[in-house]
């Protein structure tokens, strides 16, 4: 079960604020070349010019959505990406966000501010770092393939 403890710490806390994002129109090669040079393997998908989150773009979304269907390096992000990502706000209880990563078996949240533009990424291994028996429970979820509607215990709904 979740200590109480793990309800006190916020997203903001333990998030990554370093956050790299792209274009809707960028390319998937472009895209893998950043993450390459950052280290990272999700990016957030920002409108050009307004910077609203319209989704996100995984290294998986690169091989499973390109690569494996032989497209073209070329192939533009709003071809693959994940359109309405699942986010969270800094101000959100640690809890929160592990229940929406359990909820929808997904180990990154882009983390918004109330313009709904990135403010940070948190992810399954932020929240393990803090909070190693929440993180286990959360990765069990996630191996047993656990109906979305099933709850790690502790947890309670969340409404997305």
């Amino acid at each position: 079960m979740a200590g109480n403890e793990d309800k006190s710490i916020r997203v903001r806390d333990v998030m990554s604020r370093q956050v790299f994002t792209v274009s809707p129109t960028d390319t998937a090669q472009s895209v893998a070349r950043l993450m390459e040079e950052t280290g990272v393997g999700a990016l957030p998908v920002e409108a050009p010019g307004v910077g609203t989150i319209l989704g996100i773009v995984t290294d998986r979304d690169i091989l499973t959505s390109v690569v494996a269907e032989q497209l073209s390096t070329s192939t533009q992000v709003f071809e693959f990406m994940t359109v309405a990502a699942e986010s969270c706000e800094e101000g959100d209880s640690i809890l929160l966000a592990a229940q929406k990563m359990h909820d929808h078996q997904i180990r990154r949240l882009v983390v918004v501010d109330e313009k709904r533009h990135a403010a940070g990424i948190i992810s399954l291994a932020d929240i393990t770092r803090v909070s190693p028996e929440l993180g286990g429970l959360v990765l069990d979820g996630m191996r047993s393939r656990a109906p979305e509607t099933s709850q790690v215990e502790g947890m309670s709904s969340c409404q997305a």
